[in-house]
């Protein structure tokens, strides 16, 4: 058969969602542990809760809990591949803010195809990932090009600051020393 459909509304909250937020992030920090078996965190939390005179957890609620985090979390991982691998190592370069938008935005897609398991938006999300690269692409030579004008106007600067300094009257190791003070500034 297919997938559960999901409820609507708010609904009755788990148990897991009434425990006081310290033993809630417990529960987590121990469920990351693999060290622990299941059974060991429950008896752990509800050690806890009796202490507090609190309502004890069951081994069924923790269970699916753990279950439902796996579930999602396997379902971030496979959005994480698949905006990786459309769009590749953007994110090791440095681009724009818009660029890196864009790379949030494909990742954020790709997640939400995952997770509600359709196909029908992938062609989207592709023109999106090649967009990207396209934007990533034009600022990496935009940035570039910047430098290489940059570097030339205070190599020109350095030359007119050594011209100028010989015809003031300076020695050309004085002339020579204010050009590479210009040239330093790069």
């Amino acid at each position: 058969m297919g997938k559960k459909a999901r409820k609507t509304g708010r609904g009755r909250p788990s148990s897991i969602d009434q425990l006081p937020e310290d033993l809630r992030l417990q529960l987590n920090a121990d469920l990351r542990d693999r060290r622990k078996t299941q059974t060991e965190i429950v008896e752990g939390i509800n050690e806890a809760l009796q202490g507090r005179g609190e309502r004890r957890l069951s081994k069924s609620a923790v269970n699916r809990y753990s279950l439902a985090i796996e579930e999602k979390g396997a379902m971030m991982r496979e959005a994480r591949e698949a905006a990786n691998a459309l769009v590749g190592g953007l994110e090791e370069q440095k681009g724009t803010d818009l660029g890196r938008a864009l790379t949030e935005m494909v990742k954020t897609f790709a997640f939400d195809i995952v997770a509600n398991g359709g196909e029908q938006n992938l062609d989207t999300l592709k023109d999106l990932a090649l967009i990207t690269q396209r934007v990533e692409k034009a600022s990496k030579i935009s940035l570039e090009r910047e430098a290489v004008i940059r570097k030339e106007a205070i190599e020109n600067a350095a030359e007119t600051v050594e011209e100028t300094a010989k015809q003031m009257g300076m020695d050309s190791d004085q002339a020579s020393f204010w050009r590479e003070r210009v040239l330093k500034g790069m």
